[in-house]
């Protein structure tokens, strides 16, 4: 089946689409409660050099993250979030460059708001990444409406992350995306997460890989997909490597046939020549089918 070529632009200067080389996101963690210790950043000067690397090495977007979404993880208050992004905000905004964007992992229009209002201050807008599709905080979805922000969906239904076949995860996809659009949201401004990790116990990790070797098929909504692998349960399950810290080749070896499958934006905690050299490879091969 032929289908219609996937782009969409964001904010004027970021082209994401089929015929385009895969954008990179850079994860900013400010979650000393993540399960992957080597991607926090909880000091100033560590977070500005790391997004200075970053950017140097081609990353597009940097997502500041200061919850961790592990379902196991210890739970923070909606201030102390608040409190960990605001200078995150403050530092990345004032250093990286104008094309780079800035995207906001959180799950509440109140950190949203904030993030959203100090980034103004330095003449910039962000991109919301909610992995709960809404159903956390139902007031989010009206603040990126009525501000016009755009915003990455990660596959949910009732928690992030608990669908766990590619069917589902497109019929709920649609169910969002429907609901966007009869509010008056500009539905080219959506990216779509399929939610590959261990969200919920029964997610397996031939669940995730099943979502890899299916990504294509999320292709019939229309719009650009952005996986989130790096470091993630399934690699560490398959190769029989417990910390984190060594799952970078199998991260590299997942993000490579992902990029084949039709991802269009990788979450990496890593941003270096491997990754770029991978990416141009898979590309490469995705065009020759």
């Amino acid at each position: 089946m032929i289908m219609t070529k996937i782009f969409t632009k964001l904010f004027k200067s970021l082209e994401i689409g089929d015929d385009l080389p895969p954008i990179v996101m850079g994860v900013l963690n400010l979650s000393p409660e993540s399960f992957f210790k080597g991607s926090v950043y909880e000091d100033m000067s560590a977070l500005k050099s790391v997004s200075l690397s970053m950017t140097r090495n081609g990353a597009k977007i940097l997502d500041i993250g200061a919850r961790s979404t592990a379902p196991w993880s210890n739970k923070i208050s909606l201030q102390e979030e608040i409190n960990r992004i605001i200078p995150a905000i403050k530092t990345v905004c004032k250093i990286i460059q104008k094309d780079v964007l800035v995207s906001i992992d959180t799950q509440y229009m109140k950190v949203a708001k904030k993030a959203h209002e100090i980034a103004k201050k330095y003449d910039r807008n962000v991109i919301i990444n909610d992995v709960s599709s809404f159903n956390t905080d139902t007031r989010l979805k009206e603040y990126v409406v009525e501000q016009k922000l755009p915003v990455i969906l990660m596959a949910s239904k009732e928690i992030p992350g608990d669908i766990l076949t590619i069917e589902e995860i497109i019929e709920e996809f649609r169910v969002v995306i429907e609901n966007l659009i009869n509010n008056g949201y500009d539905e080219n401004l959506i990216i779509l997460d399929p939610g590959i990790g261990r969200w919920v116990e029964e997610k397996t990790p031939e669940c995730d890989m099943k979502i890899i070797t299916n990504l294509e098929k999320l292709r019939v909504l229309g719009k650009p997909i952005l996986v989130a692998l790096s470091r993630k349960s399934f690699i560490g399950a398959v190769l029989n490597i417990e910390e984190p810290e060594n799952r970078f080749n199998g991260t590299l070896a997942a993000t490579a046939i992902a990029v084949y499958n039709g991802a269009h934006i990788i979450r990496t905690h890593d941003v270096n020549s491997q990754l770029k050299e991978i990416l141009i490879m898979a590309k490469s091969l995705r065009d020759s089918k």
